[in-house]
């Protein structure tokens, strides 16, 4: 945990910008363009991590210490099966909102990282360059070049925290 630790200190985007800068270097200009979108995904999914072992690791704890833990214990179930069927189950609902608020941030890093040219390739489609693009043109007239892509990165943010907030509610 002091690893998750040290990472949690510093912000998702620059892990993502650092680790696409690093592959980008050690990679030959044709295969990081093939690989552009794995590994997109590998850097937003190795920023994001930390909140999920800190949940994990705090859910965990707070049920190991319920009594019906410790009647499992009592009446002699092994570990593994008082970890599946028992604590499993009460810790994945925090981590299933964790989820669902982790898959907004990480449209918004990776629109973040496509608008400044450092994400996916400019021949996939991305909310990020197509903002990018449209960014020349906001004061010359045709602004919804730019104000469509980035009013559906919103609604989606805002839709991912809805669902988020639902699934929340319902699981309480």
């Amino acid at each position: 945990m002091r690893i998750a630790e040290i990472q949690f200190a510093f912000p998702p985007i620059l892990i993502a910008l650092l680790l696409n800068g690093i592959l980008k270097t050690a990679l030959p200009a044709d295969v990081f363009a093939a690989a552009a979108v794995p590994i997109m995904i590998l850097a937003i999914g190795l920023a994001g991590w930390v909140q999920f072992a800190r949940i994990v690791r705090a859910s965990t704890l707070v049920q190991r210490d319920q009594d019906y833990v410790t009647a499992c214990h009592a009446i002699g179930l092994p570990t593994w099966r008082i970890v599946l069927v028992h604590i499993l189950p009460n810790i994945l609902g925090p981590v299933l909102v964790l989820a669902m608020l982790q898959i907004a941030v990480a449209i918004v890093t990776e629109a973040t990282l496509s608008f400044l040219g450092l994400g996916t390739p400019l021949t996939e489609p991305s909310l990020g360059a197509l903002i990018q693009a449209g960014s020349q043109f906001l004061f010359s007239g045709i602004w919804w070049v730019v104000i469509f892509p980035g009013a559906m990165l919103l609604v989606m943010v805002i839709a991912f925290n809805l669902v988020a907030d639902w699934v929340r509610d319902y699981l309480n």
